[in-house]
């Protein structure tokens, strides 16, 4: 939902010769993602193949993460100062 977004506020905050180290770091964002869940679920799998993390508490485990780094986010924001780059 926020991918789109993500995209054209960096693009436009990027100098012209920092918007492919901007793509690289959204496409290290997706993989740090997808690696954090691999993860997370390698460890909640008991030996026998359940989960320690039975039905709702799975999604809980997420929404809690998404919510701290949510927090994180706001915090940063705060201190951001808005620069935009026009493009020729």
């Amino acid at each position: 939902m926020v991918s789109i977004t993500y995209l054209e506020f960096t693009y436009t905050q990027a100098p012209r010769k920092m918007k492919s180290v901007i793509m690289s770091v959204f496409f290290l964002s997706i993989a740090l993602g997808n690696k954090f869940t691999s993860l997370v679920n390698k460890f909640i799998q008991n030996e026998d193949g359940t989960s320690k993390l039975e039905g709702a508490d799975y999604y809980w485990f997420f929404t809690v993460a998404m919510l701290a780094a949510a927090v994180l986010f706001s915090i940063v924001g705060k201190f951001y100062r808005e620069k935009t780059y026009i493009q020729e």
